[in-house]
């Protein structure tokens, strides 16, 4: 009986290896990536072209057009907040300088002996500012489609020079910090964990004020221009997330 019951505990301690070898192994799977996270804040750098329409108006109704086409570049500094897994919410405030600028001939009238003489009007935008909220789609992974609105800003320089017969030549300019409005679209692609890419389009509108022209050597002035002004701007960006 123990000879029996030693080859039965042996024949099992053999088998238990070979059954355990038959037995299906439960398969791993490598652990799955961690979805991006749109949520936090950001600062970066853009490039781009823009088109301005610009127009002036005198006190006489004659209309000048200044649009013209340029460079602009600055900088851009915002945060987000994804608040589902689609959506995001964000603030951005941006700044650039430009190089529109555009000259025509025109002309200069002396109201008081009603004598006309050619001029040379200049209008140029320098710089360009908004601060924007915007709301953004994640349609896949690492891709957000936006809009943004908000307010904007510009700075702008008219100047008109010109000489009447036997006189000095006068060059009435002024400087114009104006508040307008903006809105845009665009893509932004988080290509590395810390970095995104941004493709977008904005248009400001500044509306229509009027200005005083100011010779400050000569004394002369000019009054009652009415300068019209609004920007399109396509521009490409890069930022690092954190």
């Amino acid at each position: 009986m123990k000879i029996v019951t030693i080859a039965t505990i042996a024949a099992v301690g053999f088998a238990a290896p070979v059954l355990a070898a038959d037995l299906p192994v439960n398969p791993s799977y490598p652990a799955a990536g961690a979805v991006f996270s749109w949520t936090g804040c950001y600062i970066g750098a853009h490039v781009g072209g823009a088109v301005s329409e610009d127009k002036t108006t005198n006190i006489f109704g004659h209309s000048i057009d200044f649009s013209s086409a340029g460079f602009l570049g600055g900088g851009q500094l915002g945060c987000d907040y994804q608040f589902s897994s689609k959506w995001i919410v964000g603030m951005e405030g941006r700044a650039a300088a430009t190089s529109l600028k555009n000259s025509h001939p025109a002309t200069a009238t002396n109201l008081a002996s009603l004598v006309t003489v050619p001029a040379q009007f200049t209008l140029s935008n320098e710089f360009l500012a908004s601060a924007t909220a915007r709301v953004g789609y994640s349609f896949t992974d690492r891709w957000l489609v936006f809009v943004r609105g908000g307010g904007a800003w510009t700075h702008e320089k008219v100047n008109q020079a010109y000489t009447f017969a036997g006189g000095p030549i006068n060059d009435p300019s002024a400087t114009l910090s104006r508040t307008g409005w903006t809105v845009g679209t665009g893509v932004e692609w988080a290509f590395a964990p810390d970095w995104s890419a941004t493709l977008e389009y904005n248009y400001y509108d500044f509306g229509t004020t009027v200005a005083t022209l100011t010779d400050t050597s000569t004394r002369v002035t000019l009054r009652g221009l009415s300068v019209e002004d609004s920007v399109h701007a396509v521009t490409v960006g890069l930022n690092r997330r954190f």
